[in-house]
């Protein structure tokens, strides 16, 4: 994996392949492998269940085979409800704030504080890929 993956890596940075071509269709492998697993993954567990160990080895892999388990259901409980709809409240009072910084004060109409403003967190640019037809690729 880590050859091929060198291999086309540096064909796009020496010029020999298209960056845009590449990131598209590579996209689309994920997209496509991703459909994969999630088809065969009941399939594929089933089928390591008949080697009769929970950890082995097979194809180059390491395959261990994992109990589901049981979580609670927070979205039944008042409190965690209550305090998950206050933490969207400030949320969204905070970014109130912070788009209107320098032009308007938001107060909190709980507390009557005014809404500080936060500093900046910046996020990476993107490309996004959105297939039309995956059949044209």
């Amino acid at each position: 994996i880590e050859l091929f993956t060198e291999s086309i890596v540096s064909k796009v940075f020496d010029g020999d392949l298209d960056p845009l071509s590449v990131h598209i269709r590579s996209k689309a492998v994920i997209k496509a492998l991703e459909a994969i697993v999630s088809k065969t993954e009941e399939l594929a567990r089933d089928n390591a269940q008949k080697y009769g160990e929970k950890s082995f080895n097979a194809y180059g892999a390491k395959v261990e085979l994992r109990e589901g388990y049981d979580t609670p259901d927070f979205s039944h409980d008042e409190v965690c409800l209550s305090l998950t709809a206050k933490l969207k409240a400030r949320q969204e009072m905070l970014k109130q704030a912070f788009r209107l910084n320098g032009k308007a004060m938001i107060v909190d109409p709980d507390t009557g504080e005014v809404v500080p403003v936060m500093p900046v967190k910046s996020t990476k640019s993107t490309i996004s890929i959105t297939f039309q037809n995956p059949l044209n690729l």
